[in-house]
């Protein structure tokens, strides 16, 4: 089996110096718990700005907007040079980031630790593409030639050709430093054509829980399969990774958590993205807030709706939806939703803690409950 590594997210906002990020990197590694820290390649928020107001969350009295996103890749530079061996994640997509510039900055970023760095990279969120004036239907094609792109790029040590759907490369080349640490590339989403690509052109396949696998049985046999078609590939023995992004609510307890249920930034999450594909609810017995045809990554835009247009969204939300779509409670709680996964075969396990949106907590008291988390689903 292979090695189970955990990942704890920095959040920074552009309100602050991207200094703090080194300050949480550093108290992150200072657990001794937690293999990689993380970073989210976010231009808009998930929740409308409607929704940023003192009586929904308490941020707002702190933060003018929740837009405001540093640059990932910027804000991992910062944060890697408060630490030593704690390695990285970056998550990204193939259709706002071209291969050559991601495979220099992840080559640039894995000579500053003695951790592992890892690129996550799916075919992007239409949330940060269309309003941008990019194509969110050339997403999958450019997926598909960046992956094939970056393992040239990445490992090779000579001049690379390729001829893909979207690139075509002629003698190109970045040089072989840093090759020596190259960075891994996991494909990340979900789908029967993104799967194929993972297979055959990455180093891993990620995706997100509850929103994407609610259960670990129906993740293990998504593993399974994958199993299979890298056997059929001639690649069953190749080292291969499987991950999760988990969504937690870190609080005191279970019954804790009850407080928040009604609460419309949670409301509008479990809308939204509590499952990312609506049928999925269906398929629970759950009416979805939006029609069956609606998916998270293709139809989701927040930063334009009125509060009257969410607050008709968030009504049809109902607490049981809400309690489905976290990992909540205390760590133990937390640890005991991810450690299945695990058994069925995850083995980069992300965490993202949505808890600071809804309560004024000390980061650095909430790293060591994050860590506890990890620790425990290591020990589990």
């Amino acid at each position: 089996m292979q090695d189970i590594r955990t990942g704890l997210g920095v959040w920074s906002m552009r309100y602050h110096s991207p200094k703090i990020a080194g300050q949480l990197a550093k108290a992150i590694e200072a657990t001794g718990q937690v293999d990689q820290i993380v970073l989210w390649d976010e231009l808009t928020g998930w929740w409308p700005q409607a929704l940023w107001e003192p009586s929904v969350t308490p941020l707002a009295r702190h933060i003018p907007d929740l837009d405001s996103f540093p640059d990932a890749f910027t804000t991992c530079a910062f944060a890697l040079s408060a630490v030593e061996k704690i390695g990285f994640s970056i998550c990204t997509d193939a259709s706002r980031r071209d291969p050559p510039e991601l495979a220099q900055m992840m080559l640039a970023l894995a000579t500053a630790t003695e951790g592992k760095g890892t690129l996550y990279l799916g075919a992007g969120e239409v949330r940060h593409i269309a309003p941008f004036g990019r194509d969110r239907k050339m997403g999958i094609k450019r997926l598909e030639d960046a992956l094939q792109i970056l393992r040239l790029l990445l490992k090779e040590r000579k001049l690379v050709n390729f001829d893909g759907r979207v690139w075509q490369l002629r003698d190109a080349w970045l040089g072989n430093g840093g090759k020596e640490r190259r960075p891994e590339v996991v494909a990340m989403g979900g789908g029967p054509r993104l799967t194929e690509m993972a297979v055959k052109y990455a180093d891993g396949f990620s995706s997100c829980a509850p929103s994407v696998f609610s259960n670990a049985e129906k993740y293990g046999e998504t593993v399974c399969e994958i199993k299979k078609m890298r056997a059929a590939n001639g690649l069953g023995d190749v080292p291969f990774h499987f991950g999760l992004q988990y969504i937690v609510f870190m609080c005191k307890s279970k019954d804790d958590f009850e407080q928040y249920v009604d609460n419309p930034m949670l409301r509008w999450w479990a809308a939204t993205g509590g499952r990312f594909k609506m049928t999925d609810w269906a398929e629970e017995g759950i009416e979805p807030a939006f029609p069956l045809d609606w998916h998270y990554a293709f139809d989701m835009r927040p930063s334009p709706m009125s509060r009257a247009e969410v607050d008709a969204i968030v009504a049809k939300v109902t607490p049981e939806m809400v309690r489905k779509s976290f990992f909540y409670g205390s760590p133990e709680d937390i640890a005991a939703e991810i450690i299945p996964f695990v058994k069925q075969g995850s083995n980069l396990n992300l965490i993202a803690d949505l808890s600071p949106l809804m309560m004024e907590i000390d980061p650095f008291d909430n790293i060591k409950k994050l860590a506890e988390v990890c620790r425990l689903v290591k020990a589990g």
